[in-house]
């Protein structure tokens, strides 16, 4: 069972937001954008821990691109659908009575808030709004604490102080737990462990030094408020009553010496998570609850990137690269997992299917959201994905506009090419993402408008081959089918095709990128990389001739001269070289594409 789609208007950032959802859900953006408020919109409905009075909004709740003062039909709306449930018999005595659709099933929950029936529309006062909440599409079938008991949402918000959760008995998710390895134990058994420290607990209390520092204490309180205001004082390690001997007991780390107050925190942070999980198993086979959906926060917060990795692979269900022998999945998860994150290292695990990412709508103060969750990809695509969207590579969801590049050369070359031509791709918010080759269609309908349709550019090789041709003409096309709707390209000649490939942002050079490079003017900052890095003499004498000669350089032999050297560190020296805003048109251009579109 599962959140296949939430829809919200009218509310805080969102004036309209729709957005499918998949098992569980990765949430990004930059800051501000409405991450928290996505969350806290979902707990209008789910969060049993949510008093009413939470749930009563106020005027600032409301987009700010409403019209002051509000009229009658500004209502914030909030509707979730839940589907995948139509084989479990729990989730369906819960969700059965609310179905909006039966083939699929689709259960609808709503929540709106909005002015009574009775408020003038030239009058309204906050004191006429009032909210509510109902099932299917029927404003008569309300929704109670009895749904949000048996589907409920917990919310782990930025893990800062775990520690001091896990030492509050009342916050602890250790104390369910601790409860029910109680109510297990004999009573006659839990008396005679009690007795046992009991008398373990007199035998240090009872030394002369320890009773003369407890009388000293009880003295100077009767002399500060007088005895009758006292505390009766003793030292000891537990309580001595049999009920709250379990609930004493504490967590210890390091072969028991050193307790949660003394580990890190991220220490402290994996250990409630652990502890979270194991309870939020515990209630639903216990029956207290059928599904949970558990919204974390920052996630990240303290968490050294392995243990991010580690922790967050487990949560979410884990890519099949990650696996020497993939664990079967349950057909019914209990819990889902919706997180907030700014944690490259997070996405970096994550399902492709769970990426969720909030950016500001053109035109209007207000965010959008586009997800992963319903994208079309084969099989090898979804693993290659998945396998590229490494930490570094997982930055894109976090940029405003992307360049495509097919290897490390780019990497190294773009940005400092960039900032000397006036781009700077940080302040900008671009990132440079290789794919390692020319395959860059799982990229293009990954980010295309079809996907998450963010700002971006590929910039390809022509290659040129014997006899005339060349692989890049042939290799635009082909993703120029995914960015362009088919009747629009159709009739079209090769030649008018690659006209309007710069368009939609794809950008072929003349050759390759090092010919391109040499030939637009960089010879001198060119050669002289050549003649740093070479390692044979005759190839440092080819450099000097052709920086005295640019015109008579051999291009072929060139390029065998830097793949001895290597392409990546060429490229790595050479940044260091260049110094002056000389660069080929087609890099250009696509800078000024994608910076046109992040601002």
């Amino acid at each position: 069972m599962r959140i296949s789609r939430v829809h919200i208007r009218n509310f805080r950032n969102f004036h309209k937001l729709d957005i499918a959802l998949s098992d569980h859900a990765v949430v990004v953006g930059e800051n501000r954008i409405g991450k928290s408020n996505l969350i806290y919109a979902l707990r209008l409905i789910l969060d049993p821990s949510l008093p009413d009075t939470a749930r009563q909004l106020k005027d600032e709740d409301f987009w700010d691109g409403l019209p002051r003062p509000l009229k009658k039909p500004d209502v914030i709306t909030i509707s979730l659908d839940f589907t995948d449930f139509e084989d479990n018999t729990a989730y369906l005595a819960v969700l059965g009575e609310f179905l909006v659709s039966k083939k699929p099933m689709v259960s609808r929950l709503t929540y709106i808030f909005g002015p009574i029936p009775t408020a003038k529309d030239d009058a309204i006062k906050e004191s006429d709004y009032e909210f509510f909440i109902y099932g299917a599409d029927k404003p008569e079938t309300r929704i109670g604490s009895e749904f949000r008991r048996r589907l409920p949402m917990d919310l782990l918000q930025a893990l800062r102080d775990t520690e001091s959760d896990i030492a509050n008995w009342r916050r602890s998710p250790l104390r369910p737990m601790l409860d029910e390895v109680s109510s297990r134990i004999d009573r006659e058994k839990l008396l005679a462990l009690t007795k046992q420290i009991s008398e373990a607990t007199d035998a240090v209390t009872e030394t002369p030094e320890i009773s003369a520092l407890a009388g000293l204490i009880s003295d100077r309180l009767s002399d500060m408020v007088g005895s009758a205001h006292a505390l009766e004082m003793d030292f000891g390690f537990s309580p001595t009553e049999p009920e709250r001997l379990l609930r004493a007991l504490r967590l210890f780390i390091d072969d028991g010496k050193r307790g949660i107050g003394e580990a890190s925190l991220g220490s402290a942070n994996l250990l409630y998570l652990a502890l979270k999980t194991l309870e939020l198993d515990q209630l639903v086979q216990k029956g207290q609850r059928d599904h949970t959906f558990l919204a974390i926060e920052e996630p990240e917060a303290h968490l050294h990137p392995h243990l991010q990795r580690m922790v967050y692979r487990d949560f979410l269900h884990r890519r099949t690269h990650q696996e020497a022998q993939p664990k079967a999945e349950a057909k019914h998860s209990a819990t889902s997992v919706l997180m907030t994150t700014h944690s490259p290292h997070i996405v970096s695990v994550s399902p492709l299917n769970s990426l969720v990412l909030l950016r500001k709508t053109n035109g209007e103060e207000s965010s959008e959201g586009v997800s992963t969750a319903q994208l079309k990809f084969s099989e090898s695509e979804r693993q290659d994905l998945e396998r590229y969207l490494d930490v570094t590579r997982g930055e894109m969801l976090f940029a405003r506009g992307i360049l495509l590049v097919e290897g490390e050369a780019e990497l190294f070359l773009l940005p400092i090419l960039g900032k000397l031509n006036g781009y700077d791709f940080d302040e900008i918010g671009i990132t440079v993402c290789s794919v390692a080759g020319t395959n860059f269609t799982p990229y293009v309908k990954l980010l295309g408008p079809h996907g998450l349709n963010l700002p971006f550019a590929v910039l390809t090789d022509r290659d040129p081959q014997p006899g005339g041709n060349n692989l890049g003409d042939a290799r635009v096309q082909q993703l120029l089918g995914h960015l362009v709707d088919a009747k629009a390209l159709a009739g079209k000649s090769p030649t008018e095709l690659l006209k309007i490939a710069p368009t939609n942002g794809l950008f072929l050079n003349q050759h390759t990128l090092e010919v391109d490079l040499f030939e637009a003017g960089l010879q001198a900052s060119m050669t002289t990389t050549l003649i740093e890095l070479a390692e044979s003499a005759a190839a440092k004498a080819r450099a000097e001739a052709w920086r005295k000669d640019p015109k008579n350089y051999d291009k072929d032999r060139m390029l065998g001269d830097i793949a001895a050297i290597g392409k990546g560190r060429f490229a790595q020296r050479l940044a260091s070289n260049i110094k002056d805003k000389t660069c080929p048109k087609y890099i250009l251009s696509a800078f000024d594409y994608v910076a046109t579109r992040c601002r």
